[in-house]
């Protein structure tokens, strides 16, 4: 219980970032299952978006 006491705002913040870090990740892959491009272009032109030549 002491320990707890004497980081009790180190663990609070840390709580609070990965509580952000993880919504961002859920949210970055629940759009792109929905097919939304994550740069915010659309991956018409994109390179990397296409299978390599000869696949």
């Amino acid at each position: 219980m002491a320990f707890i006491q004497a980081n009790l705002s180190t663990i609070i913040v840390a709580v609070i970032v990965f509580g952000i870090l993880g919504f961002i990740g859920f949210r970055l892959v629940r759009n792109f299952r929905q097919g939304k491009s994550p740069c915010g272009c659309g991956c018409d032109k994109c390179r990397a978006a296409r299978p390599p030549a000869g696949s």
